[in-house]
């Protein structure tokens, strides 16, 4: 982490401990949008860190945006930050620049006419009922077309993931402003899709992060027998366990924000099916530590875990990833597997 990055890092913690707190986070998921957190955010420039200026942009690297993404995920912001990147990158691509207000990205089934007639459907997308604009791929008669698109043109029914976040279903039977249609090659709707595992697999290593924190501090207040469950050997083996685990996932990380500029699909593949593996071990182990505290909804730990199984969820979960992963080794032939396996 360079010095700017780690400036970034103090200022959004600073910012996310006095805005995003549990009970805006409940409040969230009672349907209340986080809008003052978005408006400080986007003052400061973190919701478009990492894209240029002349894309609507606060400048600085990709890593920078990556870091902001990871680091949001530890307080489980309940803001569409990553969805507003991949639609501010795709955008700044074909020379548009990003609204202020959160944008977020629809991964359905869209097909618009010679006439810029939009019509069709998407399940799942983040935040919808509280973004401006929804980003989305369309076929065109001659191609893939990259659409930005007013979300007031969008029949939006609300909906929710195991963790509270929107999760909205959408259609749409509009037109389109020409100069919000552009003309994108094939790959299009996988490289959002690798985009949105990688961010995914950040968040969740973000968000690991905080659930060891939270444990080991739990463990070491917690008293029974007259000392801290931390003296007990069995916490102690389980909270080690849960160390590794990850410690596991934060060098997962850095293969995938190494390979985000490329879009690397093995590293992309191997990032986040190793650290969604990890998901189901930290979040039994963390429960188990709380015991019927954490299980609460009162409880902050909760608003981590719920979030872990969703996010594991999306972009394709870990089993979805092994099998792209194992097919790819396999086809290489026995001869090659070893070479090919080392080489990544």
């Amino acid at each position: 982490m360079n010095e700017q990055q780690q400036l970034i890092s103090e200022t959004l913690n600073r910012l996310l401990t006095d805005l995003c707190t549990p009970e805006v986070v409940d409040g969230s998921e009672s349907g209340a949008f986080a809008e003052n957190l978005w408006q400080v955010l986007t003052e400061t420039g973190l919701t478009a860190a990492g894209l240029g200026v002349d894309a609507g942009g606060s400048g600085g690297d990709l890593e920078d945006s990556l870091l902001v993404i990871r680091e949001a995920a530890k307080f489980a912001a309940p803001v569409p930050l990553a969805e507003h990147f991949i639609a501010g990158l795709l955008l700044s691509e074909q020379g548009q620049s990003i609204e202020s207000g959160p944008v977020t990205v629809a991964s359905g089934k869209f097909v618009i006419a010679d006439d810029l007639s939009l019509t069709g459907s998407a399940d799942g997308v983040a935040f919808a009922r509280w973004c401006a604009q929804v980003v989305l791929v369309a076929e065109g008669p001659d191609g893939l077309k990259l659409c930005r698109v007013p979300a007031s043109d969008f029949e939006i029914v609300q909906k929710n993931s195991v963790a509270g976040e929107p999760r909205d279903a959408i259609s749409v039977n509009c037109k389109v402003a020409a100069e919000s249609v552009f003309s994108v090659d094939s790959q299009m709707p996988e490289r959002i899709r690798l985009m949105g595992a990688a961010l995914r697999a950040l968040m969740i290593s973000g968000a690991l992060e905080s659930v060891l924190e939270m444990t080991v501090q739990y463990s070491t207040e917690r008293l029974q027998f007259g000392r801290p469950i931390s003296k007990f050997q069995a916490i102690q083996q389980q909270i080690a366990i849960l160390a590794g685990e990850v410690a596991a996932c934060q060098m997962a990380s850095h293969f995938v924000v190494d390979s985000f500029s490329t879009l690397g699909e093995m590293d992309i593949a191997i990032g986040k099916a190793r650290i969604g593996e990890a998901v189901s071990i930290c979040t039994d182990i963390a429960h188990q530590v709380h015991g019927a505290m954490g299980y609460t909804l009162e409880h902050s730990l909760n608003h981590r875990t719920r979030r872990l199984w969703s996010w594991r969820e999306e972009y394709g979960n870990e089993r979805e990833w092994q099998k792209l992963v194992g097919r790819h080794f396999a086809a290489q032939g026995a001869d090659k597997l070893w070479d090919s396996m080392t080489a990544l």
